[in-house]
């Protein structure tokens, strides 16, 4: 096979060698797409009503009997209820975390089967998964998101109050929200990782071989299923999902990318806005925000080369062997 033109990334990244003869089959593709779209929205329908009767059940037990579960699943189904609690955002993060984990585990389950290939392989290069580089990513990232939180709030006309800090809520509420948001925001970007950038970079892979168009169409796809009507929000997540890209395939998986994809979303729901099902309003473009977020996402990239250069990350973008190169 010949050599990709991967630019500065040189041979084929290991985190691409286990695309072979089968992910550019087109019956495969379908078949994933259809049984795996299929099982997916399933997992996720039975999931999110899974949690909507535990929520009600526990609302319910914590009112004392005096709000009936029916009433209960009533109240939650609102997405324009008013009178929120900070706990009360907890039901919003636990059904978007273990709904969308159950749905793409179920999508990139049927893709193993029908590709004849490990499921790790959908998750990194390396041997295991790398849990260390996942807090590495975080850690370097956080900072990084908060200084854009920071001056996203410095030049907003009427910054609004950060939900973390809500008046009147009690330090137990927001310890219970802190958690919630950690443990299922985590879900949600391992299920966004796995199916963005892991088999969908993987998949478009074995049909585009140009790194900048393979970016450029991950990102894409990226922010459009996001179903933001706002141009800002579009470019910002498109820009994610390409700088993310990028990592996954310096750092040989999608450890670093999760770390990276977990911060932005704790400092979200943490000091921007909470995680809700209310419809999205569509909101002119912030030029001042696009350009702060871009230049974040520009220094965790520099951040990233530079620590794969000083050798402190292990350089997996060379080429590895794998049997489903000749099959």
């Amino acid at each position: 096979m010949a050599a990709d033109p991967w630019g500065d990334l040189g041979e084929r990244p290991s985190f691409l060698a286990c695309v072979g003869s089968r992910e550019r089959s087109w019956r495969r593709l379908a078949g994933v797409l259809a049984a795996g779209g299929a099982l997916a929205l399933i997992a996720l329908g039975a999931v999110m009503l899974l949690v909507l009767g535990l929520a009600a059940l526990i609302t319910w037990a914590a009112s004392g009997g005096e709000v009936s579960v029916v009433d209960a699943v009533g109240r939650l189904s609102d997405t324009g209820r008013t009178g929120r609690t900070l706990q009360g955002y907890s039901y919003e993060l636990a059904s978007v975390g273990m709904s969308s984990i159950a749905a793409a585990l179920a999508f990139v389950l049927v893709a193993a089967r029908l590709y004849q290939r490990p499921l790790r392989t959908f998750l990194t290069s390396a041997a295991h998964f790398r849990w260390r580089l996942v807090l590495l990513g975080l850690a370097i990232s956080l900072p990084i998101v908060g200084g854009s939180v920071v001056l996203d709030y410095l030049g907003a006309d009427a910054p609004q109050a950060a939900p973390i800090f809500s008046p009147g809520a009690a330090w137990w509420a927001g310890a219970v929200y802190v958690a919630a948001a950690c443990g299922f925001l985590c879900l949600a970007a391992l299920a966004e990782e796995i199916l963005f950038r892991g088999w969908l970079l993987q998949q478009t892979y074995a049909f585009v071989r140009n790194v900048a168009l393979l970016l450029t169409i991950n990102g894409l796809l990226f922010s459009a299923v996001h179903f933001d009507p706002s141009p800002g929000p579009f470019l910002i997540r498109a820009a994610m999902g390409a700088a993310w890209s990028w990592v996954v395939l310096r750092t040989g998986g999608l450890e670093f990318a999760l770390g990276a994809h977990l911060a932005n979303n704790l400092m979200v729901s943490l000091f921007i806005k909470p995680v809700t099902f209310a419809p999205v309003v569509r909101q002119p473009i912030d030029y001042r925000e696009l350009a702060v977020q871009v230049a974040s996402l520009a220094l965790m990239v520099v951040i990233v080369e530079a620590l794969i250069r000083s050798r402190s990350l292990p350089d997996l973008s060379a080429r590895r062997q794998s049997s489903q190169e000749t099959s």
